[in-house]
């Protein structure tokens, strides 16, 4: 008669198939090591608060940009700070409200990095597009310390 595996052998099996059938995708792995690298944790969060693309309605977007944007997104924190975006073909053009200068960083989930400036009157173009997942972070010379909820292109 045969005798009915442990607990323990069932849980090795179990865990076996689950490693064979489903490893774990490489952007999990990746947004895992991104939380160790975070450096902006003591920014405020701007929440998504529009996406052109869900068919939200319009929050009257104010995004300056000469080319025509093919999708407007827009973050708001509990402080009332916006950031207001337009992606074009090939950047993103963006204003930061209320205005005023100061850097915007581009923080890709890998943890790499790249920063450009933001004008007086708080525009700002990202060129090129960043790939995958990302955050956006500014910080100003009056004390902005913002990042945007993780967002994909």
């Amino acid at each position: 008669m045969r005798e009915h595996p442990s607990d323990d052998e069932l849980m090795a099996e179990l865990a076996a198939l689950f490693q064979a059938v489903d490893g774990v995708p490489a952007e999990v792995l990746e947004m895992g090591r991104a939380v160790f690298t975070w450096q902006h944790v003591d920014a405020e969060l701007a929440e998504l608060t529009y996406d052109s693309w869900r068919g939200d309605p319009a929050p009257g977007v104010l995004v300056r940009a000469e080319v025509a944007a093919l999708r407007d997104i827009a973050f708001e924190t509990r402080s009332g700070v916006q950031i207001e975006i337009g992606v074009t073909g090939d950047a993103l053009q963006g204003q930061l409200i209320p205005p005023r200068p100061g850097e915007v960083r581009v923080v890709l989930v890998s943890g790499r990095d790249s920063s450009v400036p933001v004008d007086e009157v708080g525009g700002f173009t990202i060129r090129p597009i960043p790939p995958g997942r990302f955050r956006l972070h500014f910080r100003t010379p009056d004390g902005v310390n913002v990042v945007t909820a993780p967002i994909s292109l």
